[in-house]
């Protein structure tokens, strides 16, 4: 073989050698300076893992790629909004927190708690989920969207 075949052969064994090496998992914690926010640590792709610190986090994620996402435990990690998992062949592990819908204060008028769509798989464990009941959404509890309209209601959206 000459030395440019061998030259050649071996920069294809250290590409591959290279390239065989596992890839570190980056572990991303919420709240940090990097991710203040559940979603912003989600959106940075460098993230295979998402580490949610005790508290209440008021927002709603959407996930639309392979990931982890774990809490301190159900009591003391909790998310007041939803959990949106959508894309086909996606995986997403959750485990150890809260997903409430049901909180006032969570970020919009959500009956599933936790929602997967368009083929994402969730593997979920040590979660607690709260669906909404839809009241906190209706303007005119009394029916009023349906033709009813008797009496009005206090709740505004």
């Amino acid at each position: 073989m000459t030395s440019i075949g061998s030259a050649i052969q071996f920069a294809g064994v250290i590409l591959v050698a290279v390239f065989a090496l596992p890839c570190s998992a980056v572990v991303c914690s919420v709240p940090s300076a990097p991710h203040p926010t559940i979603q912003g640590a989600v959106d940075d792709l460098t993230c295979s893992e998402v580490v949610i610190a005790a508290g209440t986090f008021v927002e709603e994620v959407t996930i639309g790629r392979d990931l982890a996402v774990s809490g301190a435990s159900t009591t003391t990690s909790i998310i007041e909004g939803r959990v949106v998992a959508e894309g086909a062949a996606i995986q997403i592990d959750i485990h150890d927190l809260t997903i409430d819908a049901s909180a006032a204060s969570a970020a919009g008028c959500f009956t599933d708690a936790l929602l997967s769509r368009g083929g994402a798989q969730l593997s979920v464990s040590g979660v607690v989920v709260v669906n909404g009941d839809g009241d906190a959404c209706l303007l005119f509890r009394d029916g009023f969207e349906s033709g009813h309209t008797a009496a009005w209601t206090t709740t505004v959206p």
